[in-house]
């Protein structure tokens, strides 16, 4: 920001120390004038982050439109708050919807600009200065941060997005997971790092709904997202273009109060505090102003922050399924005998049939590793991966993200639904069923949770001969009859002991 737009406010601040009273807040238009450069960069950057800083696709607004009060859920808040950059063109890629060839929307939005301002200055030649615009389009800015901020900080300070990994994941190599899915379980295996994360975002959210701290928050925020920006980079984790999006409008609510920090601490002048203010002069200008804020505060902070407790709390985390899986049975276990057909398989890591692990999940997951290879969901929680130059492909270039709160709404199985993250970006050998338990008859109802492969289904008898030992027997997804003996393993896992407890040195 130039010396003469400190000017600028300088007697924009004088004028209104001289007129305005603590209940109306009041300014002038002040006579020093805006240099005709000025003004045309201020047009450029108005409208950019005009076009930034609101949804410029229909499909929001028919999701808005359409929401159900009754059945609302913390899906719906971060439908609102996680509206991304207006996409001109969207580049596939191994990323995803936003790999780095997507941050060409960014610069086509700046020649959208360019053109408007453009425009502008042919059809508005009057204005002396644009202070008052300036004011708002900054008010526009902040709001669309603070709520984006506080969206995504309340998914991890609540830990779903990057949860725990799960006993399949442990016992999966790295190798056969994709970068992301890599990146969000070392993330996920410490919740109190996670949940850190969350309020990274959160409290400069936060900061920004203040006018006093808005600055302070819009750096931080700046700060925050361009961190996630390289980490998504860096893991192919497909939000880099959104973050980087995030840490531009943080700059840009930032950039008012740069000069002024920069002469305060490097050239260490006294600052004298200055602000431009609109005027309210009606009370019932004043009235709506509070009551806006205080509805939208409430609405996207306290209320958001209670819907994903609620989900936290009850069972709808979106990552993890909600089916309480067999009592007792969560662990790992070694697979020490296999008929197929009545007929004994020995071990060998070259059978294509069978078992050689079998994992049980807290909740109804049962997932076992044979040497046959799937083909990979590539979904990973929200974000697709996508198959470059292949458009015409749809089983793998999904553009859907996970319904499970869709079929929560209808009341259905929200689990397969949520089996995304467990099975997404996961290649190798291991297979993961969802079971329906019949306890009466002791019968469980497997389906494969891998879209791929959701026809596959097995239905197997189960027995308990010890607490440690559990014997399967029926027909798998070939039709062929099977009998299965497990027993748990008490493994260790390095990744997960390491993080218990204080190091000794």
């Amino acid at each position: 920001m130039s010396t003469a737009e400190n000017s600028i406010e300088q007697v924009e601040e004088a004028q209104q120390n001289q007129s305005a009273s603590p209940d109306v807040p009041t300014t002038s238009t002040p006579s020093f004038e805006w240099t005709n450069l000025q003004k045309i960069a201020f047009r450029i950057a108005f409208v950019y982050f005009f076009l930034l800083c609101i949804p410029t696709y229909s499909n929001f607004y028919k999701h808005l439109f359409g929401l159900k009060f009754s059945k609302i859920t913390y899906h719906d808040f971060q439908s609102v708050v996680a509206f991304w950059p207006p996409q001109f063109i969207l580049i596939e890629s191994e990323e995803g919807v936003f790999g780095l060839f997507n941050y060409i929307n960014l610069f086509l939005v700046f020649v959208v600009a360019v053109v408007g301002g453009v425009l502008w200055t042919f059809v508005d030649k009057k204005s002396k200065n644009y202070s008052k615009l300036y004011y708002w389009v900054r008010v526009l800015a902040r709001y669309r941060l603070a709520y984006g901020m506080v969206g995504w900080g309340l998914k991890k300070a609540f830990p779903m997005q990057m949860v725990y990994p799960t006993i399949g994941m442990l016992n999966t190599p790295f190798v056969d997971m994709a970068e992301k899915k890599l990146y969000w379980s070392h993330v996920g295996v410490s919740s109190n790092y996670t949940v850190f994360l969350g309020f990274a975002e959160i409290i400069p959210g936060l900061l920004l709904l203040h006018r006093k701290t808005a600055v302070l928050g819009a750096a931080l925020a700046a700060v925050v997202t361009f961190n996630i920006c390289i980490a998504n980079h860096a893991y192919d984790a497909g939000v880099a273009v959104p973050a980087a999006y995030f840490a531009l409008i943080g700059t840009f609510i930032a950039w008012y109060d740069l000069p002024k920090i920069w002469n305060l601490l490097v050239n260490e002048q006294d600052i004298q505090p200055y602000r431009y203010y609109p005027t309210f002069p009606e009370k019932w200008q004043r009235n709506l102003r509070t009551g806006l804020k205080l509805f939208f505060n409430t609405l996207f902070v306290p209320v958001a922050a209670a819907m994903w407790a609620y989900g936290f709390f009850f069972g709808n985390n979106y990552n993890i399924p909600s089916t309480p899986g067999l009592t007792g049975t969560q662990g790992y276990y070694n697979v020490t005998e296999y008929r197929l057909n009545n007929k004994p398989l020995s071990y060998t890591p070259f059978d294509s049939l069978r078992w050689q692990d079998a994992t049980l999940e807290a909740w109804s997951s049962l997932s076992y590793r044979t040497n046959r290879g799937a083909v990979v969901d590539r979904m990973i929680g929200y974000s697709p991966l996508r198959v470059k130059g292949d458009k015409t492909n749809t089983k793998l270039n999904q553009v859907n993200t996970q319904d499970s709160d869709r079929l929560g709404k209808q009341n259905k199985n929200r689990d397969l639904g949520v089996t995304r993250w467990e099975v997404g970006g996961m290649s190798g050998e291991r297979r993961y069923f969802f079971y329906k338990a019949d306890t009466v008859n002791h019968v469980l109802y497997l389906q494969n949770k891998n879209k791929n492969h959701a026809t596959e289904t097995q239905v197997l008898h189960y027995t308990r001969s010890t607490p440690d030992k559990i014997i399967l027997n029926g027909t798998n997804e070939f039709k062929d009859s099977i009998y299965v003996v497990l027993e748990r393993n008490p493994k260790k896992y390095p990744l997960v002991e390491g993080r218990k407890g204080v190091r000794e040195f």
